[in-house]
C-alpha cells in the first residue's frame, strides 16, 4: 500500500480540469453520426429502436454517448451499445470519427456482459473526457459503463471506467475496468428491499475512487494517483483517504496493487 501526502494536492490541482468534463449522461447522438459507425461496423439499422423512445422500429441501439474531443474539435468520440443477439451480452463499439469527412478514424470494438442483477439501460454509456495527458503527445478518455444494478444485496457498484488512447486507427485500453462508485448497507437495505420501519433507520456508506495524474514514470508516462474516500448517510466522519501510486507497466496501469489497498481499506 502507499499512501502519499502529496497525492491530494495533485488531485486539487486537477480537480478543476476533471469537473468541466466528467463523465456524464450525453444527449442522443446524431442520427448522420450513428449511421457513420453503423457503415463501418456493417451493422443495419444502427439506430435507438422503438423500446428506447426512438423512431426505428428495428432499431438495434440500446445505448449510446457522444461527445466533442477538446484537443481537437473536428472529431467526435462515440460509444454504443447494441444488441448483436449474443447471450449474457450486449455489443459495444468505441470510435473517433471525423464527421467532416463522415469517416471512422479509429475503432475499438467490444462486449458488455450482463447477468440476471445488471442489464445495459439507455443510460449505461458515459464519455469521460478529463485532461488525461499520460505522456508528452498521449491524451486518453474515459468511459463508463454503468449497469442497471436490480439486485437487494448488501452492497452495490457503480461505473466502471476504461481509459482509452489512440494508436492508428485502434483504440487501446491502458486502464481497464476502474470501479469508480461503490457502496454498501451498515445496516438494513434500499427502500425497495426493505419494510418502511428497516428503510426508515438503514444506513449506508459510500465510496469514491478519483483519478489523479502523477509525475512523468517509465518512458515519460505519468503515474495514476487513485484515492478513495467515504462517505455515510448518517453525516459521520467517513475512513481516512486512501492514495495509491499506480505505475505505467509499458503496457497499462496494473490495478491488483489498487484493488488489494482499497479492499483492506475498506474492511
Amino acid at each position: 500500500m502507499n499512501r502519499l501526502p502529496s497525492a491530494a494536492l495533485l488531485l486539487l490541482a486537477a480537480a478543476p480540469l476533471s469537473a468541466a468534463f466528467a463523465a456524464e449522461a450525453s444527449p442522443m447522438c446524431p442520427p448522420a453520426l450513428l449511421a457513420t459507425l453503423g457503415h463501418e461496423l456493417k451493422v443495419a439499422h444502427f439506430a435507438v429502436g422503438i423500446d428506447n423512445f426512438g423512431k426505428d422500429p428495428d432499431g438495434v441501439l440500446i445505448a449510446m454517448s457522444c461527445k466533442r474531443m477538446p484537443d481537437d474539435p473536428r472529431l467526435t468520440l462515440v460509444a454504443a451499445a447494441w444488441d448483436a443477439h449474443e447471450a449474457d451480452s450486449k455489443a459495444l463499439a468505441i470510435a473517433i470519427v471525423d464527421e467532416s469527412t463522415s469517416a471512422v478514424v479509429a475503432l475499438k470494438r467490444d462486449e458488455i456482459g450482463e447477468d440476471a442483477a445488471t442489464q445495459v439501460d439507455a443510460s449505461s454509456l458515459r464519455l469521460d473526457t478529463a485532461p488525461y495527458e499520460l505522456a508528452p503527445g498521449v491524451r486518453a478518455f474515459g468511459l463508463d459503463i454503468v449497469s442497471e444494478d436490480r439486485s437487494c444485496g448488501e452492497g452495490g457498484m457503480g461505473p466502471s471506467r476504461t481509459l482509452y488512447v489512440r494508436e492508428g486507427r485502434t483504440l487501446r485500453p491502458v486502464l481497464e475496468g476502474l470501479t469508480i462508485n461503490q457502496w454498501w448497507w451498515l445496516r438494513g437495505n434500499q427502500p425497495r428491499c426493505s419494510t418502511p420501519k428497516e428503510a426508515a433507520s438503514a444506513l449506508l456508506e459510500d465510496y469514491a475512487v478519483t483519478i489523479g495524474l502523477g509525475a512523468p514514470g517509465r518512458n515519460g508516462w505519468r503515474d495514476l494517483i487513485l484515492t478513495a474516500a467515504s462517505t455515510r448517510s448518517d453525516r459521520k466522519p467517513g475512513r481516512k483517504p486512501l492514495h495509491v501510486r499506480v505505475p505505467y507497466d509499458g503496457t497499462a496501469y496494473d490495478l491488483k496493487a489498487f484493488n488489494k489497498s482499497y479492499d483492506d481499506w475498506r474492511k
